[in-house]
């Protein structure tokens, strides 16, 4: 085929394949698109809700509850800070809620 008449150009667009008429016309004879085998699953993953977790990711883990000896040392250190008319204090928490690994 290497001449177009109106006529085909008319059919061709009637049967939608215009622009493979016009490729085959030039010498291009593209390759037909690969077929899909099975229709995609439907994405039941992710749902957007306003402030929940990004998809993927889970809250943190629970802050563990702390022993006697931490709840006694804190006491201790509150009743010294109490005493000694409440100086200015670090705000370093040594405790396992608050300092991965903590005090042992």
């Amino acid at each position: 085929m290497t001449e177009l008449t109106p006529e085909d150009i008319v059919a061709a667009r009637e049967e939608g394949d215009l622009v493979a008429t016009l490729l085959a016309a030039v010498g291009i004879h593209p390759k037909a698109p690969r077929q899909r085998t099975a229709e995609p699953a439907p994405d039941n993953v992710h749902i957007a809700h306003p402030g929940a977790w990004p998809t993927g990711t889970s809250r943190p883990a629970p802050v563990p509850a702390p022993s006697g000896p931490h709840i006694d040392a804190a006491l201790t250190d509150y009743r010294r800070w109490l005493v000694a008319d409440r100086p200015g204090a670090s705000t370093a928490c040594p405790c396992p809620g608050c300092t991965p690994g903590g005090i042992t």
